[in-house]
């Protein structure tokens, strides 16, 4: 049997990703401060609390049929505020 290593993640802040090829989301944590060496650790929680830092960059939109999603700012996307996303 493989032995395994575990460490809490509270308080812990990482950088939430999903991989292109295989679509899996993955909480990456840096190591020392560098942004060179990191772990990935595959997202196997369902219902994580997440907290979004005030220099994400980030918004919510939301369409006029309801759909909505988190996103880059509008200033990230190039975008004017009300402009509507196509």
């Amino acid at each position: 049997m493989k032995s395994l290593q575990v460490k809490s993640a509270q308080g812990v802040e990482g950088i939430l990703i999903r991989d292109v090829f295989d679509r899996k989301w993955y909480f990456r944590i840096y190591k020392d401060g560098t942004k060179s060496e990191f772990v990935d650790y595959e997202l196997r929680h369902q219902d994580l609390c997440v907290r979004i830092a005030p220099d994400e960059m980030a918004a919510f939109y939301q369409d006029e049929d309801g759909n909505a999603w988190l996103d880059y700012s509008p200033e990230v996307l190039g975008l004017e505020p009300d402009e509507p996303l196509t």
